[in-house]
């Protein structure tokens, strides 16, 4: 008991774990439009001049969007990343960020290379983290980011024209291929993401090399946000969205907020030689379709606007591809040679599907 007692004492308060491991680190080099940063009840931000702010939200749940048991550096990384995955959606820059953060526990070390996996994606992308709070709880992240965008040049779900060419940058199906590959995805609600793509548990691990395996340790904790291409690239886009929850999935929020039909080819889905490496056709295929965290945009723009968007994607080191069009009607459809492929049985990640079974 008095062991007890002596470490209850010597355990950090919140207000001392805020200030050790989050203002000393994110209190310098805020931008001019952050008038006050963390420390305060509030943070003060003014937007620049013609510029409007855009706000956006993710929770990330232990065991859910990421292992419980994972480098806390990794999953700092991850959480700031998929937030800022969500701005370049909408075409804007980010200014700034909070945090929400449950812990079951003061735990110093890991409130250590958490506060420096965040740091350095903070620092990447040039996001500075201007307040938040810490309770205790189960372990939970919840980061609301800021950014800005031109007055009337926000990217939007509900732009896509019939005719316009469907585009996707990057490449396709690595967060679900790394789930499995790296077992990331056994235990937790993640099983109902892994029901979502059948046949998966036959992936060829034999064919794992030490490469393989680091890009998509990487795809997964540190996803790329497509924020300088989708910036430069926003007066050619109508339509865009992140691809979080599978290409199938968030292909139809654009078909139902633009009122149009996407229609997809599945021979054109662009995949990374590690996928391609570690799967079968028809496993990469179900990983792009519904296997989600993969972080890429998906957007709709004109035909002829093809070769300024290359020029850009270039410029943006990003590799963008066609894999579709957009056509009068509703929902999305997927051809693999020219047959129409069944999405009986196939959803994108839900977390409230699990609930229901």
């Amino acid at each position: 008991m008095e062991a007890s007692a002596a470490t209850a004492i010597m355990s950090p308060s919140e207000f001392e774990l805020i200030e050790r491991y989050f203002n000393s680190v994110f209190s310098q080099g805020l931008s001019p439009g952050i008038s006050l940063g963390i420390g305060d009840d509030a943070a003060v931000i003014s937007p620049a001049a013609g510029q409007q702010g855009c706000i956006c939200t993710d929770v990330l749940v232990a065991d859910v969007h990421f292992p419980a048991a994972a480098d806390p550096s990794d999953i700092a990384q991850r959480a700031l990343r998929v937030n800022l995955s969500d701005l370049a959606a909408m075409g804007a820059t980010p200014v700034c960020f909070t945090l929400g953060l449950t812990l079951p526990a003061a735990d110093e070390e890991w409130l250590s290379h958490f506060a420096a996996g965040l740091f350095a994606a903070a620092n990447r992308f040039d996001c500075p983290l201007v307040g938040g709070d810490t309770t205790r709880g189960p372990l939970n992240i919840a980061i609301t980011v800021y950014g800005e965008v031109p007055v009337g040049e926000a990217l939007r779900r509900s732009g896509a024209k019939e005719g316009d060419s469907v585009f996707v940058t990057g490449s396709l199906g690595k967060g679900r291929t790394a789930l499995e590959a790296l077992g990331l995805g056994k235990t937790g609600e993640n099983t109902d993401a892994i029901e979502a793509v059948k046949g998966f548990r036959d992936i060829k691990r034999s064919d794992m090399t030490p490469g393989y395996k680091d890009f998509l340790y990487q795809c997964f904790y540190q996803p790329e946000p497509r924020l300088t291409f989708a910036s430069a690239a926003r007066q050619y886009i109508n339509s865009a969205i992140d691809l979080s929850d599978g290409l199938y999935a968030d292909l139809g929020h654009l078909a139902r907020a633009s009122g149009q039909a996407m229609h997809v080819d599945a021979g054109a889905l662009p995949f990374a030689e590690a996928v391609i490496a570690l799967t079968d056709s028809a496993q990469r295929q179900s990983a792009a379709l519904f296997g989600g965290d993969d972080y890429e945009i998906c957007f709709t723009a004109a035909v002829d606007s093809a070769p300024a968007l290359e020029l850009i994607a270039a410029e943006s080191e990003v590799v963008i591809t066609c894999i579709g069009e957009v056509a009068a009607g509703t929902g999305v459809t997927v051809r693999d040679d020219g047959n129409i492929v069944s999405m009986e049985g196939n959803h994108g990640f839900d977390h409230f599907r699990g609930a229901e079974k």
